[in-house]
């Protein structure tokens, strides 16, 4: 399991530079050293230059390696730090995806404040996503509500969620352990992950959480 800390050592430190490529000159002359895809339309690659691209469909941001540290959110109203030292034994790309997502989201609002849109209008829609933000992050760091979630999962895609996400192996050792395909599994956590997002969706709009997806496991 390549870890962040790993990452940021292979890379090269990054010197005074007054502004950061664009994702076109990275992808045109930029070396990859790590990538990884989420479902069909995330995808999160790492450059020699110490670079990062992260794109979601056909939106893109790009932003520096070793300034990603420690990471604050809000929790019920309150401050949480999850230090520096807690992402670089995790793998490589957890922290990335936090900071990726928060540029994506503050680029959004930038795009729709200069088309002045109102804020209200789409304030609910940033609310969903700033829940949705903290619920993963919350995830990683309490057991119990993880098992709650893996509860709106089927027998075979907890296995694969467990394998995948708790124990940290990758999807061809899923495959191969399970007697199935790569992509058989890479389907699972797709779907899985989509369950588990319509389940926090919902109970951040006020829903009880056990409404939610209640006959979806077959």
């Amino acid at each position: 399991m390549l870890t962040l800390q790993e990452l940021k050592q292979a890379v090269n430190v990054p010197g005074d530079r007054e502004k950061l490529p664009t994702a076109r000159q990275l992808r045109n002359s930029g070396e990859i050293i790590a990538r990884e895809q989420f479902g069909g339309e995330a995808e999160l690659s790492v450059y020699r230059d110490g670079c990062v691209l992260y794109q979601v469909g056909n939106r893109s941001t790009v932003f520096s390696l070793h300034p990603c540290r420690g990471y604050f959110y809000l929790s019920d109203g309150d401050n949480v730090h999850l230090p520096e030292q807690y992402f670089d034994r995790k793998k490589w790309y957890l922290r990335l995806i936090l900071e990726g997502e928060d540029r994506l989201n503050r680029n959004r609002e930038e795009r729709e404040r200069s088309r002045n849109v109102s804020y209200s209008a789409v304030s609910g829609e940033w609310a969903v996503m700033e829940d949705t933000a903290r619920t993963v992050i919350e995830n990683l760091v309490e057991r119990e509500t993880v098992e709650e979630m893996l509860q709106t999962l089927t027998k075979k895609q907890k296995i694969i969620v467990c394998r995948y996400y708790l124990q940290e192996k990758n999807q061809m050792q899923i495959a191969e352990e399970l007697g199935v395909s790569r992509v058989a599994v890479r389907d699972a956590l797709i779907h899985a992950v989509r369950k588990i997002r319509k389940k926090n969706l919902r109970c951040s709009h006020g829903f009880p959480c056990g409404m939610a997806d209640s006959g979806a496991a077959q």
